[in-house]
């Protein structure tokens, strides 16, 4: 009777996901056949371990426990395996974080994916690949920015979003690499981002509104004037957008615009600015220009200016021959770079031409040479099927070489093709039911691009099969 039961859920089951592969109802396995697929996983699961792939070993354990629940080796080895890949997640996250902090927005990208890779269901992760990437859905609007000696992104951050900490949004929209390399006099676009508050002088939201049709942006405020306000004990918030607006539901915007994370519970005697915003009542006494911060927030240190190379101490003695002036190293990193592409060492290559725009960001020779090789990079990672890695270097090529017809079509082929690979290899592990295995692929297309065909619809089908067969394999009598 109970045999029956089993098998009329596990029609029902299937029946679920009918909408994305047909999946046949195979007779109950014995428990030969269970204790041999067991030790195939636990075999596979061994092999893997040896050669260092923990994520696949986790997951043939995870397929060994699906046939065999109370194996205690292969639970061991889960707990275990779990524990060290969400260590390794955690710290690859990290890192990220910092290369972003610091501006080295390719570096951090690709300690992003590495985490998503460790831990696929990564959310932090997963909103920092989303938030490197930058789609063009979700910038309303942009405007030109020239660069002021002594600034850097972080600074530009800190004035239209008043938070120093989202300079990779400009950092993406105009697909920098390195945030240490912008130059003063450089012409940069400032990307107004859906859901992210862009202050404006009057002037240059008049500016704004002349290159476009149609009102601007929700998410671009017009600030005329700011007041200081020293927080006194209680103030809420809602309290001191009451003081000067005449309503409380200007909370937000005083939020925003002090960078603050917490309604309440800003110190006694903080200095918060209260912006004059065009068209809303203001009942305090703003200064006509904007005031700077009490400090600027801490900015990275590669953030920060690049101190011009050191020269060499001048000699007790007056030498015979002068030192080597500072244009001459670029000349020997680029002599070195042109050497190292020729004999085909592109990373190599890569670092000294990095080298030489530190110094010299126009260098038209170093600029045409790094791109090649990042396209180079990334015609032989396509080769090799490590698509994500092709689509880093085609995107390289391209910020180095604004004219790069290919590098486009390559960047949305390459990842076209990585998701096109996964998500139909997880198509076929859902058709011979092997659940794990289809979970893991779809999670590798929808930390890409959630939006991707129906893969999430796919992986919550997959994920809620996979919940109930363990639930019915549990509530069997053993």
């Amino acid at each position: 009777m109970k045999t029956k039961i089993t098998i009329s859920v596990l029609a029902v089951l299937v029946a679920i996901v009918t909408g994305c592969a047909q999946l046949g109802v195979k007779k109950e396995a014995t428990a030969e056949e269970k204790a041999r697929l067991a030790n195939e996983y636990l075999a596979k699961a061994q092999q893997q371990e040896t050669q260092g792939d923990l994520v696949e070993a986790l997951e043939s354990y995870k397929l060994a426990l699906t046939v065999d629940p109370d194996n205690k080796m292969a639970l061991g080895k889960r707990a275990e395996f779990e524990k060290k890949l969400n260590a390794l997640a955690e710290e690859n996250y990290k890192a990220g974080l910092e290369f972003q902090r610091m501006g080295r927005y390719s570096q951090a990208r690709q300690k992003f994916l590495t985490a998503v890779r460790y831990k696929p269901e990564y959310p932090e992760a997963v909103e920092m690949l989303k938030a490197e990437r930058l789609d063009t859905q979700r910038v309303k609007d942009s405007f030109p920015y020239v660069i002021k000696p002594g600034e850097q992104l972080a600074h530009v951050a800190e004035r239209y979003y008043r938070d120093y900490l989202k300079h990779y949004l400009i950092g993406a929209y105009n697909q920098v690499d390195d945030a240490t390399r912008i130059a003063a006099g450089q012409t940069i676009k400032v990307p107004v981002v859906e859901g992210v508050a862009c202050f404006m002088t009057p002037d240059e939201a008049e500016a704004l509104s002349r290159q476009r049709p149609g009102p601007l942006p929700a998410e671009v405020v017009i600030v005329k004037g700011v007041a200081t306000h020293s927080a006194r004990a209680g103030d809420t918030l809602a309290q001191v957008s009451q003081q000067y607006y005449g309503i409380k539901d200007k909370a937000d915007l005083i939020a925003k615009y002090n960078n603050l994370k917490e309604a309440a519970g800003f110190k006694v005697g903080r200095k918060l600015l209260i912006p004059q915003v065009v068209g809303v009542p203001f009942a305090g006494a703003a200064s006509v220009e904007t005031p700077k911060p009490d400090a600027l927030p801490k900015l990275p240190p590669e953030a920060k200016v690049a101190a011009p190379p050191v020269q060499p101490e001048p000699a007790p003695e007056p030498a015979k021959e002068p030192p080597a002036p500072v244009v001459d190293q670029p000349a020997e990193y680029r002599q070195q770079g042109i050497e190292l592409y020729r004999s085909k060492s592109y990373p190599a290559a890569i670092v000294e031409f990095k080298k030489v725009l530190n110094v010299a960001p126009k260098d038209s020779a170093s600029l045409k040479y790094i791109s090649q090789a990042h396209f180079e990079l990334g015609l032989a990672a396509f080769e090799q099927k490590s698509y994500l890695e092709a689509a880093e270097n085609f995107k390289a090529s391209l910020s180095y070489n604004k004219s790069c017809d290919k590098c486009g079509d390559y960047i949305r082929k390459s990842e076209d093709t990585y998701k096109e690979q996964h998500y139909n290899d997880g198509l076929t592990h859902f058709q011979n039911e092997r659940l794990a295995d289809a979970i893991r692929e779809w999670q590798l297309v929808y930390a890409v691009d959630p939006n991707y065909r129906d893969v999430g619809r796919n992986l919550q089908k997959a994920r809620t099969l996979q919940e109930r067969l363990e639930a019915i394999k549990q509530s069997k009598p053993q």
